[in-house]
């Protein structure tokens, strides 16, 4: 339950900073008139008040590139990162599973670990009763419940 938690409050932060990140630069390049605008066919220069050239600002020259960065930055944090995490997980999952073992498998058959083999499963779903599975149709595996035994050692 803590590691959901931990996910949610990441999530939530990564959104937040990417929103933040956005406005702010919203409010700078709308705020101020940093944007020269362009002339069609005219050769001339935009000059300031006293005749010296205007010089484009650092916005109006890499505000395309920054707006590019923070988008492939938002897609890293809100949908690539969290799917390796994902993988990778399951992967140990797949990894960690031994003989005694007990699981659900995606489809919610619930079953005890009787032989594991390179790429399958042999799983007693009841007394007499088992089923050979790829490891890849397992979804999680079942934690002894923690409370329960907490419970009894305070008695």
């Amino acid at each position: 339950m803590k590691n959901i938690k931990s996910n949610k409050s990441g999530k939530i932060f990564v959104i937040s900073f990417v929103v933040i990140f956005i406005l702010l630069i919203g409010i700078i390049s709308s705020g101020c008139n940093l944007l020269v605008p362009a002339s069609s066919g005219s050769t001339t220069v935009a000059t300031n008040a006293d005749g010296t050239p205007v010089q484009p600002s650092f916005l109006a020259k890499y505000g395309t590139w920054i707006w590019l960065i923070v988008l492939v930055v938002a897609f890293y944090f809100l949908l690539i990162r969290p799917q390796r995490q994902r993988s990778k997980a399951q992967q140990d999952l797949l990894g960690n599973i031994q003989r005694g073992d007990e699981i659900v498998t995606v489809g919610g058959i619930f079953g005890k670990v009787k032989d594991v083999g390179s790429d399958s499963l042999i799983v007693t779903i009841s007394s007499g009763v088992d089923i050979k599975i790829s490891k890849s149709a397992v979804a999680r595996k079942i934690l002894p419940n923690v409370t329960a035994s907490q419970d009894e050692n305070k008695r």
